[in-house]
């Protein structure tokens, strides 16, 4: 295989910053789980510590705290083959552990080990290199764009990303916050600083 080209990201993050350093400190505690879904998918490490950092703080978000922990506690109306109340029926979050896998979309979110940090941390790595296979095929992004649609696919889902594309709206606009693409990388810029690839 060959070895992948890291790009250096920018960051806006000081390396002093306290909420960061706690993420990154968390971080490390899964980074041999990171490291080898980086190796199976051919990401960067930096790159999907800025997503568990976005996505849970790397459990620091969660109820309870840590890899068992859930999110997204907010009551969807669109009822789903998996649940018949506004929140998922056995009472947790919609998001599931580190890398907050969907329970809607997600089978391994209700039936898979998705309280196992590195079952949950190489799940996600995985949807994330599925999206880029997606976007080659049905966007125009190429290069820098392209990294940041599969990203922010990650959040909005690949329909999301290519109505996007298809409107000529930002890469980021249907994602949570409308910059979720963008927050990664900086937050993937920030862990560069300590030595993430």
């Amino acid at each position: 295989m060959m070895k992948r080209l890291a790009i250096k990201f920018k960051t806006k993050i000081s390396a002093s910053d306290s909420a960061m350093r706690l993420h990154r400190k968390e971080a490390e505690k899964y980074r041999k789980y990171i490291q080898e879904a980086c190796s199976l998918y051919n990401f960067q490490d930096s790159v999907i510590a800025g997503i568990g950092s976005r996505e849970s703080g790397w459990g620091l978000f969660l109820k309870p705290k840590g890899p068992i922990g859930t999110g997204d506690f907010t009551p969807r109306g669109r009822l789903s083959g998996y649940r018949n109340t506004v929140l998922p029926t056995d009472g947790l979050g919609f998001g599931r552990g580190l890398m907050q896998i969907d329970y809607d979309y997600h089978e391994f979110a209700r039936t898979g080990n998705w309280r196992d940090p590195r079952e949950n941390i190489l799940y996600g790595t995985k949807l994330l290199c599925g999206n880029k296979n997606i976007k080659k095929k049905r966007t125009i992004y190429s290069g820098d764009e392209l990294l940041r649609a599969v990203i922010a696919s990650y959040n909005a889902g690949p329909g999301g990303i290519i109505k996007a594309c298809k409107r000529g709206l930002n890469i980021d606009h249907f994602t949570t916050g409308g910059d979720y693409s963008k927050d990664v990388l900086n937050r993937a810029g920030y862990f560069q600083l300590f030595g993430w690839e």
